[in-house]
Order: C-alpha cells, then sequence, then structure tokens
C-alpha cells in the first residue's frame, strides 16, 4: 500500500500544481489514478500462480512448469503494467506540448515588453523566473490548431492503447482463468495431462475489473475525440468562415 501511496504522490501534484490548463487534463490525471488504484488491486489474486497452476502430474515438477509456460504463454501482469506506462506516456506528451507552447508564449510576451531587459529572458532559466511564468494559461483551440493536433494525437494514442488492451484481456486472458480443465501436450511432456488453474473466480473478477476501467476509459476518449473534431475543426471552422 505504501507503494501505491508513493506512486499517487507525484501524479496528483502534477495535475494539481501546472500552470497550464487544457480541454480534459484533470480527467487523464484522474484516469491515471484510477487506474494505478485498480493496478494494485487487481494483482492481489495474482501473486501466487505458480501454485494456483496444477497438473496431474506424479513423476516429475518439470512437465508442470512445462505445461504452466504453455497456458501462460504471454506474459499477464506485466502487460497490465506496460499498458499503464504507455497510457502514461500519452499525457505526459501533451505536458511536454503544453509546457513548450508556454514557454515559447512567455519569451514571445517579453520580447514584445520594451520595459524588459531582453538579453536577461533569452534563456530558459530567465523565463522560468519572471512572474509571468507563474500566472495559469488555458489553452484555445479555436486558436492554437497545431496544439489542437497534437492533443487529437494524444487522444487517440490512447483510443488505440485501450482498444488493444480491451481485445487482450477479453479474448486471451479471460478464457485462461475460466475454471475449466484442460489437456496439456508439450514436445518433452507428451503426456497428456490435465490441468486447472485455482481460484479462477478472483482472477476472473480481476479481470473484469481491469476491463470496466479501461472500457470506461476508452468510451471517454472516443467522446472526447468526437467532440474535439466537431467542435474546434468542424463548427469553429465554420463560425470563422461567416461573416461578422
Amino acid at each position: 500500500m505504501a507503494a501505491i501511496v508513493t506512486g499517487l504522490i507525484p501524479i496528483l501534484r502534477t495535475a494539481v500544481e501546472a500552470s497550464t490548463d487544457y480541454t480534459g487534463r484533470t480527467l487523464w490525471f484522474g484516469f491515471l489514478t484510477l487506474r494505478l488504484v485498480t493496478l494494485y488491486i487487481s494483482e492481489m489474486p495474482w501473486g501466487k500462480l505458480d501454485s494456483d497452476f496444477s497438473c496431474n502430474v506424479t513423476y516429475t515438477d518439470f512437465c508442470h512448469k512445462s505445461c504452466f509456460n504453455q497456458h501462460f504463454n504471454l506474459p499477464m501482469v506485466s502487460l497490465w503494467n506496460f499498458t499503464y506506462v504507455l497510457f502514461a506516456i500519452s499525457v505526459l506528451l501533451m505536458e511536454l506540448f503544453a509546457s513548450q507552447l508556454r514557454h515559447n508564449l512567455i519569451k514571445k510576451r517579453l520580447r514584445k515588453d520594451p520595459t524588459e531587459d531582453l538579453d536577461v529572458h533569452i534563456t530558459i532559466t530567465g523565463v522560468k523566473g519572471h512572474d509571468l511564468a507563474n500566472k495559469d494559461m488555458m489553452i484555445d483551440f479555436h486558436k492554437r490548431k497545431t496544439v489542437l493536433c497534437l492533443y487529437l494525437m494524444t487522444v487517440f494514442l490512447r483510443i488505440a492503447i485501450e482498444a488493444v488492451f480491451l481485445a487482450i484481456l477479453i479474448f486471451w486472458q479471460l478464457p485462461k482463468v475460466d475454471g475449466q480443465p484442460f489437456l496439456c501436450q508439450t514436445e518433452l511432456c507428451p503426456g497428456p495431462y490435465i490441468c486447472i488453474v485455482r481460484a479462477s473466480p478472483e482472477k476472473q473478477m480481476s479481470i473484469y475489473t481491469l476491463v470496466f476501467i479501461s472500457g470506461m476509459i476508452l468510451l471517454t476518449n472516443v467522446v472526447f475525440f468526437l467532440y474535439s473534431v466537431c467542435h474546434y475543426m468542424i463548427l469553429g471552422r465554420s463560425r470563422s468562415a461567416s461573416p461578422v
């Protein structure tokens, strides 16, 4: 529990203390926090997966391990954590774009101000030390089309990540823990042996939890993507084209 609290602190601090805001920013950091808590809860039933895997092997433990590797031929928990890392990268990419935009706007503002010493504010340190760097900024996607395209790219990246993750959870990982016995035959252990994964209801529930959270994130990203395209690109273009 201490590890998850330690992981939540920098996420929440970044979401609260940042001076640059954009549409859906708080929601994405909220999903990062929710996903981290969900991972912590879902990983609990998988801590003793090796001991939960049983086969009617009486001669050697080698065939038991061979059947285990054949059944779980792709990572389970490690894949969940890797997906979380990809989700966090997609959020941090937009943070990088917003930070760079803010830095460029501050430098442009300082160059236009005749009362400022331009030589002092050329470096990043000079910009960060200025009073303008402490003021909040809201990105207007109506005016910043390039930033809007980058924002849509990060949203689409999250849609792709969650869609692939959902497919893996439902069509590959969930059938692995359906609670039904299965036959195992390998090259070194022809068998056949009857194997089963114990405590399958708890493992199924952990996967269902991940499916629910991932589906909610996917649906939210799809809604935000469609809303941003319609509101900022289609409707925004028609408004700018209409006479005043």
